[in-house]
């Protein structure tokens, strides 16, 4: 579609409709991120189209509270890739639950659908600049470029087998890893030295 030039366009009544309601495209707009899409890209996302939401008034979808405190548990609260576990007294800073399968895609609230990831590698998880094999190492994309800090944030870890939970029972589950492999990881995955 870039390459031909394509444009897109609302019909009439739609436009008017959006032109009319101011808080119609915020709902709209949140409503479709919700639905197809974790929320730490949602501000990516609505940079790289130009919105600015409100985000006050729109009703989110459920998720188990629980999920979090017990993904954190499981991972005995470090991240899975960096190992960071930075606490100000009892509260983990900057370590995240993240769904491996997204709750959007129909992701489970189960510890075996989640990973413990400071706030960057959940991000960078679910952009799809690293994703898990079947063994649970970590792959980093050949799509990743840059300098500073690539060595650092990502390609140190690229082949290391992540810091796995616990209990065995509580391991990521091979289904979920294959889809974030397939939906999410973008490019193919760097060479592995032997």
């Amino acid at each position: 579609m870039i390459e031909r030039n394509s444009l897109g366009r609302f019909t009439e009544p739609i436009q008017a409709a959006l032109d009319s309601d101011a808080t119609l495209l915020s709902e709209i707009a949140i409503r479709l991120l919700d639905s197809h899409f974790p929320a730490s890209l949602h501000e990516n996302i609505l940079g790289a189209a130009g919105l600015d939401v409100d985000w006050s008034g729109v009703g989110r979808r459920k998720r188990d509270s629980s999920f979090r405190p017990r993904v954190l548990a499981a991972y005995e609260r470090r991240c899975a890739v960096c190992e960071l576990d930075l606490r100000i007294g009892p509260i983990s800073a900057a370590l995240e639950a993240a769904h491996i399968k997204w709750h959007q895609a129909g992701g489970p609230d189960d510890e075996t659908n989640g990973l413990a990831l400071c706030t960057l590698h959940h991000k960078l998880f679910d952009l799809g600049a690293f994703t898990l094999d079947a063994s649970l190492r970590i792959l980093v994309s050949d799509q990743i470029v840059g300098s500073a800090g690539k060595q650092e944030v990502l390609l140190q870890f690229h082949g290391r087998r992540i810091v796995g939970p616990q209990r065995p029972e509580q391991e990521p589950s091979s289904e979920f890893v294959a889809w974030h492999a397939k939906e999410v990881f973008k490019g193919e995955a760097r060479h592995l030295a032997e």
